[in-house]
């Protein structure tokens, strides 16, 4: 089945890549492998500060490793940017050979065929098994039997929290909130300590948190056949109006960013275990990290994305494009890859190797992202293609009801009603 909306939107996109806003592939068929040299091939990727630089790093190490495969790697901005440059690719005929995008997008490109299916070079390559991947992380990228991407940087969110401020409030550094009650008594006593400081930071990044937010109060996000959000569910309500009433109250900050949370001047936030590096490394204050609290259930969203190739470029470019897949999902990459970013590993070599348990042993708070995957859910777990538009929608529900003291449950009835207007033309 064709979607008529992703190629209109595409097409909108291919204006913008006439006026040089979009990546550019530029490899379409042609080889440049064989007997003139290496193969060339085109790497689009997403996210930026410490994960772009390790991502520069493992491309530069692939590189120098061998004399097969060149690897022209390019930085498309973030998931948001990256799938709209990539979108625009796909229409013009044009796209990379390689492209890393967040799996919550990456249901509108498997559904109409883009990918890869990476079944046949398992079964032909015996150098590398599903089975040395981490199961709940490879499964994100099967679509009915096939496997059409490699789990790259995963992540879930978790708690940062200011040890500094916990001790000047009275509360036992060691000891982090286990539920959003507890978060909340914590974040009163913090506040009190002065007018500029904060108990809590609402952040929703993209909305994979408040998607958090509404599982952990005991809703739901979509039907499981995808015709309709579940917003006005109690659970998705309560999320909302607890989180308003931490704001009005003035004990929280809504989206405070690094430039807050960074300041030692906010006591909690939620964030994804990929800046925990970052955040170690720009802070002056002891940092806390720990699981989610919760409400009603445990349930936390998986991040991140994938690696996939583009079906539409020549076989020797495909099997080029393989073996640098191998390279980044292989333990000493995913190793690497996840000291220097906090991001999980997906490979099961690199979580059970002795320098990931020293790892664990000398810094704890990089085993935390580990401690929540037995209750992780993928965010686009049911395969929605306007996932990125119906979340936008869900945003808004958010952002209006915080900021302009809305009422909650109205305001996510009407954002509801005006996603299921969107689905319906999924159906």
């Amino acid at each position: 089945m064709k979607y008529p909306r992703i190629a209109a939107f595409a097409a909108v996109m291919i204006c913008l890549s006439a006026a040089g806003m979009v990546f550019a592939g530029g490899q379409g068929q042609e080889s440049s492998g064989g007997a003139s040299g290496p193969v060339k091939i085109d790497f689009l990727y997403s996210i930026g500060g410490n994960p772009q630089k390790a991502t520069e790093a493992l491309v530069q190490k692939f590189n120098e490793s061998q004399n097969e495969v060149i690897v022209e790697a390019t930085y498309g901005g973030s998931y948001e940017d990256t799938t709209q440059k990539l979108l625009a690719s796909v229409v013009a005929g044009d796209p990379p050979v390689v492209a890393h995008m967040a799996m919550a997008y990456n249901a509108q490109f498997i559904l109409e065929g883009y990918f890869e299916s990476l079944n046949p070079y398992f079964a032909k390559d015996a150098s590398v098994k599903e089975d040395d991947f981490i199961k709940g992380l490879l499964e994100l990228n099967r679509w009915q039997g096939e496997l059409y991407g490699l789990p790259y940087n995963c992540s879930n969110p978790i708690l940062y929290y200011n040890k500094d401020l916990f001790r000047a409030a009275g509360l036992d550094p060691d000891r982090p909130p286990q539920t959003w009650d507890e978060l909340y008594e914590y974040a009163k006593k913090i506040s009190a300590l002065g007018s500029d400081i904060y108990g809590f930071s609402i952040e929703r990044g993209s909305g994979w948190i408040t998607q958090g937010y509404t599982w952990q109060f005991g809703g739901d996000w979509i039907a499981k056949d995808n015709s309709t959000v579940l917003w006005t569910q109690p659970g998705a309500v309560e999320a909302l109006t607890f989180m308003q009433k931490m704001y009005n109250e003035g004990i929280a900050v809504y989206m405070g960013g690094n430039t807050l949370n960074y300041s030692g001047k906010c006591g909690m936030t939620v964030d994804s275990t990929a800046v925990l590096t970052n955040t170690i490394q720009s802070v002056s204050f002891d940092v806390g990290v720990a699981p989610l609290p919760y409400k009603v259930k445990k349930q936390v969203p998986i991040g991140g994305g994938s690696l996939h190739i583009f079906n539409n470029v020549s076989q020797e470019k495909k099997d080029a494009a393989w073996k640098f897949l191998k390279f980044m999902s292989s333990a000493e990459s995913q190793l690497y890859w996840a000291e220097m970013t906090g991001y999980q590993a997906s490979s099961k070599a690199a979580v059970d190797s002795p320098d990931m348990q020293a790892l664990w042993q000398k810094d704890p708070r990089f085993k935390v992202t580990y401690e929540q995957v037995e209750y992780a859910v993928a965010e686009d777990n049911t395969r929605l293609v306007p996932f990125l538009e119906v979340r936008e929608i869900f945003n808004k529900a958010w952002d209006t009801t915080i900021l302009n003291n809305g009422n909650p449950a109205r305001t996510l009835s009407e954002a509801q009603t005006q996603a299921n207007r969107i689905l319906s033309q999924y159906k």
